[in-house]
């Protein structure tokens, strides 16, 4: 593997591990029992849509994420 793709692997992993606890805890004070990714959902309502609230969370909690 190139330097790039180890650092994007690396990064997104990262990025991965801060973003399980949100979602978890989301999910948990929500009572939501599944959480399915949107591009593998062929008709759904948009108000099931938490990206948002969930990016919301994630921006506060993490200013600034240190990527080696």
């Amino acid at each position: 593997k190139t330097d790039f793709e180890n650092f994007r692997v690396k990064s997104k992993k990262k990025i991965l591990d801060l973003l399980n606890p949100i979602i978890t805890s989301f999910l948990k004070n929500k009572s939501i029992k599944i959480l399915l990714q949107k591009e593998k959902i062929i008709f759904g309502d948009d108000n099931l849509d938490i990206t948002k609230e969930i990016l919301k969370i994630f921006n506060e909690k993490h200013k600034k994420i240190k990527f080696e």
